[in-house]
């Protein structure tokens, strides 16, 4: 065997500079970016656009509740779409679908069987989307909003 003369080569890693140097990040650019991102969420009816995604979590709720063998591949399915509804509760300024979803997230996560008061925590869950989307409860300050997801919040907590 022979050795060869070996040279490394290290690329400049010209994407740091924008990560490490804040100065870098050109605030016009960014403040169109947000203003974007306002106009679109102002013009989306959330509502309408989680209706489908409502529906499928209650039929799968409704195939979990019927066989309880299937427990654990609905409950993933509730799992998705509440982590999708989560994230559109961030973007469209609806902060309560996105406790609520998360809080159903963290209740289903690694659940295999589900018992009845389990079911009922799913399902209760799933009508507070409901009712904060149908009272078009966006933003911050809905204190009836607030005292149910604080009371799911407790619910998981004393379930797991």
């Amino acid at each position: 065997m022979t050795k060869k003369n070996i040279e490394i080569i290290h690329p400049a890693n010209k994407l740091k500079q924008y990560i490490t140097d804040p100065r870098s990040l050109n605030a016009t650019a960014l403040a169109k970016a947000e203003a974007a991102m306002q106009k679109v969420a102002g013009s989306i009816d959330l509502t309408k656009e989680a209706d489908p995604t409502l529906k499928e979590m209650q039929a799968a709720y409704q195939t979990m509740k019927g066989d309880p063998s299937q427990a654990q591949a609905q409950g993933q399915r509730i799992y998705n779409l509440a982590h999708d509804l989560r994230g559109l509760g961030s973007n469209f300024n609806y902060p309560l679908i996105t406790r609520i979803g998360g809080s159903l997230c963290r209740f289903i996560e690694g659940l295999e069987t589900a018992s009845d008061t389990q079911l009922e925590i799913i399902r209760a869950h799933i009508d507070a989307i409901r009712a904060v989307l149908h009272n078009k409860m966006s933003g911050e300050g809905h204190a009836i909003g607030i005292q149910i997801a604080e009371g799911l919040e407790t619910l998981v907590r004393e379930e797991r």
